[in-house]
């Protein structure tokens, strides 16, 4: 079968998209509390979009076991940055960030933004412009296929 547009845009997406997310995690270590690790983090950015998440949730999103998961969270509410409730059903415990995690959050999102800004301050307008509205694209694109759209 030959190549279509929209495969060879999935190439591209495949050897781009591992560049970018590697600029993203080396940021990310450096910002966030001391001892979190990029998994720490987006465990934090998941439950600022899903407040009131169960451990099952996260593990879920970040694709580790359930254990697994626990040990991460333990190591963030140690951290002060989660909290655990009981829920309404008692069974369940939710998670939610405190003011410290969402201050951590807040401040390493910043931060790594300036530095990916940084990045693409090579490029004229018109590229950003096109870089820009080719995202929004994508966005929109990988919404609508199932996923959750939340990478970190």
């Amino acid at each position: 079968m030959p190549p279509t547009l929209a495969s060879d845009c999935a190439e591209q997406l495949l050897d781009v998209t591992p560049l970018i997310m590697r600029r993203i995690r080396a940021e990310m270590r450096r910002r966030t509390m001391g001892g979190l690790t990029v998994p720490h983090f987006r465990a934090l950015n998941y439950l600022r979009r899903h407040p009131r998440a169960s451990l099952n949730d996260v593990a879920g999103y970040l694709g580790l076991t359930a254990p697994s998961t626990s040990k991460l969270v333990q190591k963030l509410v140690a951290e002060k940055a989660v909290a655990r409730r009981v829920g309404a059903d008692r069974r369940r415990v939710c998670l939610s960030l405190t003011q410290t995690g969402i201050t951590a959050l807040a401040v390493a999102r910043a931060e790594t933004r300036e530095h990916l800004a940084d990045n693409l301050k090579s490029l004229s307008e018109e590229e950003l412009g096109a870089v820009s509205a080719a995202l929004r694209v994508l966005g929109e694109a990988f919404s609508k296929g199932g996923g959750s759209g939340n990478v970190l």
